[in-house]
């Protein structure tokens, strides 16, 4: 049976759709179908950065409202192979509830490998919902204390539904790190009190894809982490790169 992982984190601009997008790009090369789901519900992205775009006829709230079966919401990523994605409804009033999330996602463990589920910022409805039907949370902060306060925040939320989870850093400057301009990596995972999973640079290569809707340069910088990440993410002892060499 396949995993459910909601992508989420404290803040918005952490960076949850790039890192969604990023996961579930390096998990379809080793598992097979990984489905994404956007649950950011008014601002949703992951069709864009999956290169679906404009192709999207029906999204989440077309589910539930009984105008399309799931199938018919569920988008294969033209530049992908295994990468599909459900996108999210255009209002956060036309959003489902937690129960009716909790149904379809173990309903879609059937016909995927893996699904990722994309949060919205904060701790609202749309977080309740989209944790809802998660075996796993990824709490992603960017390296500042504010988003890893708001880290904890989450991670205490999450414990108390009984959702483990763990931490990915995302837009590590290391240059800046090693400085000491910014917070060190140990300061950051005290201060979120989540077990460390991956760290994501700043890398340029990450906009340009999100922007043209394209997957990672398998050499760059952020596409080897991504697939460090997936690796741990499947049980596998891969050891965090040294940061003069992220």
């Amino acid at each position: 049976m396949s995993r459910i992982t909601v992508i989420t984190s404290g803040k918005g601009g952490a960076g949850k759709s790039t890192v969604s997008a990023g996961l579930g790009y390096a998990l379809s090369r080793s598992v097979g179908r990984v489905l994404l789901v956007d649950t950011d519900a008014g601002l949703r992205s992951l069709d864009l950065m999956l290169g679906v775009g404009g192709a999207t006829m029906f999204d989440l709230a077309d589910v539930f409202a009984g105008n399309c079966e799931p199938v018919k919401a569920i988008y294969p990523s033209p530049v992908c192979q295994n990468v599909f994605v459900l996108p999210a409804p255009i209002s956060l009033e036309e959003m489902c509830s937690p129960v009716e999330m909790r149904a379809l996602c173990q309903g879609l463990t059937k016909y995927y490998d893996q699904i990722i589920i994309d949060c919205p910022a904060g701790v609202g409805r749309g977080f309740e919902t989209a944790i809802a039907a998660a075996d796993l949370a990824l709490v992603v902060t960017t390296p500042d204390m504010v988003c890893a306060r708001d880290a904890q925040i989450i991670s205490r939320l999450l414990e108390d539904r009984d959702i483990p989870s763990r931490l990915i850093i995302n837009r590590l400057r290391p240059s800046k790190v090693m400085d000491g301009s910014m917070p060190d990596v140990d300061e950051i995972i005290d201060t979120a009190g989540i077990q460390l999973l991956g760290i994501i640079p700043e890398d340029e290569a990450v906009a340009v894809a999100n922007a043209n809707g394209r997957p990672l340069p398998n050499d760059c910088n952020a596409a080897v982490c991504f697939s460090n990440i997936a690796q741990r993410y499947l049980g596998a002892q891969v050891p965090l790169a040294k940061l003069e060499k992220m």
